[in-house]
């Protein structure tokens, strides 16, 4: 198996900044990603959805930029005819639709506290406020003017993919802006 460097290797530092007790934002990198994109044909997308259902034992399917979160899976549908089934991969046939892996091509940082909607929002065109983006919302999205997508999984708890070659860029653009509200970063965690 190969083994996969983080894109921020020369600027991932755990511990708190300010040097101080006063942190509001957390930053974990999520190593090891499992990111499969599946893609339907507009004439299977009633197939598809029976598939998903069957496979992956859910009741319900995700509408447009919503997600299905469960404790060793999710499933999110990011455009109208394309899912992400984030930790947990199926076997697609053909006449279903494409299946990618997706899993090298992105950097992804969950950010959480009880300011990390405000930082989101000094870089993204959303609104971010728990009635108009409750749990379990996608959307994409850019920052700097590099596309990316955003998940939120719970109540001040994102996960931000950033294509890789501009993973760095953005992670230092983040950190700067976290300096008002004070930060930590965290140990790198598996996904």
């Amino acid at each position: 198996m190969l083994k996969r460097y983080s894109a921020l290797d020369s600027n991932y530092f755990c511990g708190k900044y300010p040097f101080e007790n006063n942190t509001s934002i957390t930053f974990k990198e999520c190593n090891n990603l499992n990111i499969q994109q599946i893609a339907c044909w507009p004439n299977t997308i009633s197939k598809i959805e029976f598939f998903f259902q069957k496979e992956l034992n859910i009741n319900h399917l995700p509408n447009f930029n919503r997600g299905v979160i469960k404790s060793e899976f999710s499933i999110w549908r990011m455009e109208p005819l394309k899912w992400w089934i984030l930790d947990n991969t199926l076997s697609v046939s053909e006449e279903l639709g494409t299946s990618l892996d997706m899993s090298h091509a992105f950097t992804c940082i969950n950010i959480s506290g009880n300011k990390s909607s405000l930082l989101l929002n000094r870089h993204l065109p959303l609104d971010l406020r728990e009635k108009i983006f409750p749990e379990a919302s996608s959307a994409s999205a850019a920052i700097h003017h590099v596309s990316i997508k955003l998940l939120k999984f719970s109540a001040n708890n994102y996960y931000l993919f950033i294509p890789r070659g501009f993973a760095l860029s953005i992670w230092e653009i983040l950190l700067e802006t976290s300096k008002q509200f004070g930060y930590e970063i965290l140990k790198r965690q598996l996904s």
